[in-house]
């Protein structure tokens, strides 16, 4: 079944070792090595993602990591149903540019499958075809970069990668309740997601999640498993992202960069780590050229609990969101006696933040207070129907709260904005001391109609506008 392909279809050997000088990967694909065609090797059909097709390529990935030194998977262009994907040690998978990976069974396509009590449900199948469960997309993943079953043992020398362009993983059609992420890794080191883009529709969870090993794991030999460790995610986009989550979300990682990440709504790249887990924290990671749109930020920082390491930001841009930067306080949840304040290492820094203005931002409640003369820009407002966050004007370049900790930010610019244009880094003290959820209040007095419900937000796909009104209950 396994054969040989001397050429990917077009693919240059430059693209298969090009990497930055700031890349945390090292190469480990061999483009002479063991390689299959999943559509020639493993029946794969393109059939606009009409039955489920994942157990293929996990049946592929099975058979290639038991090979010595590994190999590659090459998946041509079409429309797939393909998730549930649980890649292993030294499997590379080359994804033709313009192919879409999909949840055949949504709600587009919904009179194939009932819906289940929680939202849509889809077959899991087995690497025989067999449905064998039927699940709640709740808790749906397309890839897992981690151990399997829950396992002490790890992967290592893996990627995900466009070919010639990028690939697509699209659930845009999931509702923005449920909940779905693209790739969660966690007990993976040397590894490489690059050229993806990801149509959302304001689903629950970041795109993809960088997140630490559970307390329990134990270490394995050559390696002390606690995180995600040296990787590279490069040239990913995520569309429609929830204003409570984004593109990336790093609860534990080591030794990453991540370069050219573009979301339009949420945050690009998330650094809030403040889980219960000891093996929570961020350390030795760069990016650059981190872009959020019509969101809440480019980048956010929050320590929480957690004591982080040196963290290396360049170029940050925003473009009609909130801010570009939120850099966050330690915090310390009630039922944690034993923690204390978090920090991110003193010689951390950002810098060369450009916020754009625009009227499309993602603003939370609570962050009504920014703006020097809120009423004056409250006709502009529409609220989410979660009730938690605004459709709205920008506020600012950095809002920067930190007390037990310092970054180093420099060259910060805002364009276009009509106030807070001599506070380009916004401390606490430079907000109004007012009551923010009484000014909150002073807004839904004066707009109940429907006009003033954003048609962007969370849940506002789920029910019809003439169902709401804005009084909380």
């Amino acid at each position: 079944m396994i054969s040989k392909i001397s050429k990917l279809i077009g693919l240059p050997m430059f693209f298969l070792f090009f990497l930055t000088a700031n890349a945390q990967y090292v190469e480990t694909m061999n483009p002479k090595g063991i390689q299959v065609d999943l559509k020639k090797d493993y029946g794969l059909k393109n059939d606009n993602a009409a039955t489920p097709q994942g157990y293929k390529l996990q049946k592929a990935i099975d058979e290639i990591s038991s090979r010595k030194n590994g190999g590659n998977i090459y998946i041509p262009k079409g429309i797939y149903d393909i998730s549930e994907i649980v890649l292993k040690s030294n499997v590379h998978l080359l994804i033709e540019a313009g192919t879409i990976l999909k949840l055949g069974r949504d709600s587009q396509m919904g009179a194939q499958i009932p819906r289940g009590p929680k939202g849509q449900t889809r077959e899991i199948v087995n690497t025989k075809g067999e449905v064998i469960q039927k699940k709640d997309i709740i808790t749906g993943v397309f890839f897992k970069l981690d151990s399997e079953k829950g396992g002490t043992d790890y992967i290592e020398n893996v990627s995900i990668r466009g070919i010639n362009g990028a690939f697509t993983v699209d659930y845009h059609n999931l509702k923005s309740r449920d909940r779905q992420r693209v790739i969660v890794a966690s007990m993976v080191k040397n590894f490489l997601i690059q050229d993806m883009i990801v149509k959302d529709n304001y689903t629950v969870f970041c795109g993809i999640t960088l997140a630490p090993s559970g307390e329990k794991k134990k270490d394995v030999k050559g390696w002390e498993v606690s995180r995600a460790t040296n990787g590279t995610l490069r040239n990913i986009s995520h569309y429609q992202a929830s204003p409570g989550y984004g593109l990336v979300q790093c609860h534990g990682a080591q030794n990453i960069h991540f370069e050219n990440l573009y979301a339009e709504g949420g945050v690009s790249l998330r650094l809030e780590v403040g889980a219960d887990n000891k093996n929570v924290g961020v350390y030795d990671l760069t990016a650059e050229n981190i872009i959020n749109k019509n969101g809440r930020c480019a980048l956010m920082m929050g320590p929480h609990s957690a004591k982080n390491g040196i963290v290396t930001i360049k170029n940050v841009t925003s473009i009609s969101s909130t801010f570009a930067v939120k850099v966050g306080k330690s915090h310390v949840k009630k039922n944690a006696p034993d923690q204390t304040p978090g920090y991110f290492h003193n010689d951390s820094s950002i810098t060369n933040v450009r916020a754009i203005y625009g009227t499309n931002a993602q603003v939370k409640g609570m962050a009504i207070p920014s703006y020097p003369n809120a009423e004056a820009y409250f006709d502009s407002f529409k609220i989410f129907s979660d009730y938690k966050f605004f459709e709205g004007p920008s506020i600012g370049a950095v809002e920067y709260y930190p007390t037990t900790f310092s970054l180093k930010i420099k060259n910060v610019t805002m364009e276009g904005f009509p106030y807070n244009n001599d506070k380009p880094i916004m401390h606490h003290e430079d907000i109004r001391n007012i009551n923010w959820s009484a000014e909150k209040k002073t807004w839904e007095d004066a707009h109940t109609s429907k006009e003033f419900l954003s048609d962007k937000g969370v849940l506002a796909n789920d029910y019809k506008a003439e169902a709401y009104n804005f009084k909380k209950k």
